[in-house]
């Protein structure tokens, strides 16, 4: 009788090695991407804080702007710094990180060198934290993918589940950075293609980011990274409009695509060494930022200011607020610029050699592109659309993830992103409205050169077909 037991038990429980070895590694990864996002976090707020809300006093909120006549020379440095560490040390970490991941998945077996993440979290502090326009999701997917392909070489992992260790480092980092473990955990296997799934990465890119998501939000708190400033309300009229934000949010992703790979062509053929080269995009960078230093960073702060009803404009060394009643045409101009410059600004810093993601910066773009259109579409109905504030700011939020789930190619995840960001499950119908609009007008055009279109297409299953 024990023996039967015994043998049922043992029926049940049991579990084939890989994915035993894969449920282990989800584990790790997850626990080691959510000490490594923290440590990343940190370093780069100290950073930041430091020398751009510290040295030059450019920081929401304050008029002490100091030595803003510096940024061109902040920005300059810090893009020198990331050249001559990534083109000395580690070429592979050039770029917005979440690219590279997806090529070592489909065309070097799940392969990272041991140096990249290592040099990524510096080159990428460098370029961020000096006030380069781009955001940390991007390094946080390459310094967790590289960390959980290493781990998986280490245990002697066959090829298969190193190709997996990248999809849950990927998860893990962004889970984890963006407070956002479900979302990102099918990003993880939505991204790597343009019509398709790695569907064998869902449950253990689950594991890792929820482990990721909750070692990160234990120590630096659970709270979303946008708060709404008014509940979302809609009537049918204004739900319909959101289908005219996602037209405007993929003709601006579209534009933004096509300019940062124009960029990054004009940089790769300047016949100059490759570390002055995002040096001499930060100085681009730089320049735009004297006039709006709106675009430095990644622009999280901005958008919230933003959403709250304030818009701010800098005036050599003082902010002057503006009000979109009393100076409506103003405001519109600029945040329609401020578009345009956030677009060049990223593609000067990534594009020129830099080290930073584009998933921030996207999502600063969407958001001032939502800005302006709701701003207009108010001018145009005052009586159709109730409370603005509360539509600009909604129509800023989906806004973001509309152009992000468009040009992304990953529009399932970004609409759960949505809820996870905002805590807000009201905007789940304005953003399906949206974000599938914005995807299937921007057609192939993504900014993830390496995506592939589908499962067909990737090396990985020419070798099991």
């Amino acid at each position: 009788m024990i023996y039967r037991v015994r043998h049922i038990f043992r029926k049940i429980f049991r579990v084939r090695r890989g994915l035993r070895d894969i449920l282990i590694l989800s584990i790790l990864v997850g626990f080691i991407s959510g000490g490594v996002s923290l440590l990343f976090y940190y370093s780069l707020e100290y950073v930041s804080k430091t020398l751009l809300s510290g040295y030059l006093g450019i920081s929401p909120g304050t008029n002490n702007v100091k030595n803003w006549f510096y940024i061109p020379v902040m920005v300059s440095l810090g893009g020198f710094i990331a050249g001559i560490l990534v083109y000395s040390l580690a070429p592979g970490a050039e770029g917005h990180g979440t690219d590279a991941v997806i090529g070592a998945f489909h065309r070097r077996s799940g392969y990272i060198p041991v140096n990249e993440p290592i040099i990524k979290f510096l080159a990428s502090i460098a370029t961020i934290g000096f006030g380069g326009s781009a955001g940390r999701e991007g390094p946080m997917a390459q310094i967790s993918g590289g960390l959980a392909s290493i781990i998986s070489r280490v245990f002697g992992a066959p090829i298969y589940i190193q190709r997996i260790a990248l999809i849950i480092g990927l998860a893990a980092g962004i889970g984890a950075i963006f407070k956002a473990p479900v979302g990102a955990a099918i990003f993880a296997i939505e991204v790597l293609y343009l019509r398709d799934f790695e569907s064998d990465g869902l449950i253990p890119a689950f594991v890792a980011a929820i482990l990721g998501y909750t070692i990160f939000g234990y120590f630096t708190g659970y709270e979303h990274i946008f708060v709404l400033p008014y509940k979302p309300i809609f009537t049918p009229f204004e739900i319909a409009l959101f289908s005219l934000l996602g037209i405007a949010t993929s003709l601006t992703g579209v534009i933004y695509v096509k300019t940062f790979y124009k960029v990054r062509s004009f940089f790769g053929s300047l016949d100059i060494p490759p570390y002055f080269k995002p040096m001499i995009g930060g100085f681009f960078t730089g320049l735009i930022a004297l006039f709006f230093p709106q675009i430095l960073g990644g622009g999280y702060e901005w958008t919230t200011i933003l959403a709250s009803g304030e818009f701010p404009v800098f005036q050599f060394g003082s902010w002057l607020y503006l009000d979109l009643n009393r100076d409506f045409l103003l405001v519109i101009s600029i945040s329609i610029l401020l578009i345009i410059l956030k677009i060049l600004a990223t593609s000067f810093s990534i594009g020129s050699g830099g080290s930073g993601g584009v998933f921030a910066p996207g999502l600063f773009i969407g958001a001032l592109t939502g800005y302006s259109l709701a701003a207009i579409l108010i001018k145009l109905f005052p009586g159709l659309i109730g409370e603005p504030m509360r539509f600009i700011s909604t129509f800023m939020i989906v806004g973001m993830l509309s152009l992000f789930g468009g040009i992304s190619k990953a529009p399932l995840a970004v609409l759960i992103m949505v809820n996870e960001m905002v805590g807000s499950y009201e905007l789940m119908g304005p953003a399906m409205i949206s974000i599938a609009i914005s995807y299937f007008l921007t057609g192939r055009i993504t900014i993830y050169s390496e995506q592939l279109r589908d499962r067909e297409h990737s090396p990985v299953h020419w070798v099991h077909s």
